[in-house]
């Protein structure tokens, strides 16, 4: 379908480049993925419509198979009666019956195959939406931190020399601390929590051990 080779192309596109190419990458990715959404809403409208002949057909082909064996029946109850011109009717009756049984076995089959195929595409296409989204939110999170750390140093080369530089000097260390702060928290929430730096033993402990080992503790 072209409207899922349309979507696939939108998700498939490389959201690195996009977010270095362009002056504001998170509206230009907000807007894809808004995109993505209505294709996909669109190609649920159109898995509906398929999904639905289907029922349909198969509820068509129930019936004609129970008039299939209705006619069957009649047909031996006349045989019974010894009414061959009322067997041979229902008989008749039964093969037109038989032949709309065969038509739609056939459509049915098509329909189920097209329609588990939509199935597939309608959820992969979720999945990849849904990731899509996933790289939104951590994209759009480091072009925010890099734009931040552009106005702080251009803060700092406008300082002047003086109380006042040293001053700007400490706000400055105070963002930086409070975007690792961010940083740490975007780790934690996103599964993948920075690693912890190996403590050091002190000094005190070093002693208190080599204190241990002389008293034979």
């Amino acid at each position: 379908m072209r409207l899922i080779s349309r979507l696939g192309d939108i998700v498939s596109a490389n959201l690195n480049e996009l977010v270095e190419r362009y002056e504001d990458p998170e509206l230009l990715l907000k807007q894809a993925v808004c995109e993505m959404d209505e294709s996909l809403r669109a190609a649920l409208e159109n898995a509906v419509k398929v999904v639905a002949h289907e029922k349909l057909l198969a509820r068509q082909l129930a019936e004609e198979e129970a008039g299939v064996s209705a006619w069957h029946e009649q047909a031996a109850a006349a045989v019974r009666r010894g009414d061959d011109a009322a067997a041979r009717s229902a008989l008749r009756s039964k093969r037109e019956r038989e032949n709309v049984v065969g038509v739609l076995t056939k459509q049915l089959a098509e329909a189920t195959a097209a329609g588990q195929r939509l199935r597939s595409d309608i959820e992969a296409l979720r999945l990849r939406t849904e990731e899509a989204k996933r790289k939104l939110t951590l994209l759009a999170a480091r072009q925010r931190a890099a734009a931040a750390r552009q106005r702080l140093l251009r803060e700092f080369n406008a300082a002047p020399l003086g109380d006042e530089a040293f001053a700007k000097f400490e706000r400055m260390c105070r963002k930086v601390e409070a975007a690792e702060a961010e940083a740490d928290a975007l780790a934690e929430l996103s599964g993948r929590p920075l690693p912890q730096p190996k403590a050091e033993p002190s000094e005190v402990d070093a002693e208190l051990s080599e204190l241990k080992a002389a008293c034979g503790v």
